[in-house]
């Protein structure tokens, strides 16, 4: 099952596509295209997609990017998400290891970029995900 995500930034620079993809592909997402990308790799066969530590992450981090240009007067102008997924976790079932709990950003294990120039750095992420907050 996949969960593709398409997106279009009104003139981004080269930096800020590669910082986006480089925290998509460290949360193990594929690059399919300039601004398109693909969860979990294709070819790769999961049972649970790990929402929690890859997912939901990576559109926080797309969300956040959009709110940041938004300040410069940029817009986010397309945004679209196609998923076919089934995903969960279940710690006190019969079947251990059903999904996979948040985890803290030292736990996630990072996927290498594709790219030397789509690095975001993976200490920076770690800090990025540990210094997200419940509000109350």
């Amino acid at each position: 099952m996949a969960i593709t995500v398409t997106f279009d930034i009104e003139r981004p620079t080269p930096a800020e596509l590669n910082r986006v993809r480089g925290g998509f592909e460290r949360l193990g997402w594929q690059h399919l295209g300039n601004t398109a990308c693909r969860f979990p790799e294709l070819g790769q066969v999961t049972t649970v997609e790990d929402w929690f530590n890859r997912v939901i992450p990576a559109l926080m981090l797309l969300r956040c990017f959009a709110r940041s240009i938004a300040k410069s007067g940029r817009i986010l102008r397309l945004f679209t998400i196609d998923v076919q997924s089934s995903t969960g976790y279940m710690p006190l079932t019969d079947t251990p290891g059903v999904g996979v709990p948040p985890l803290s950003g030292v736990d996630i294990e990072f996927v290498d970029p594709s790219k030397s120039g789509n690095a975001f750095g993976a200490r920076n992420l770690r800090d990025w995900l540990d210094s997200i907050e419940w509000p109350y």
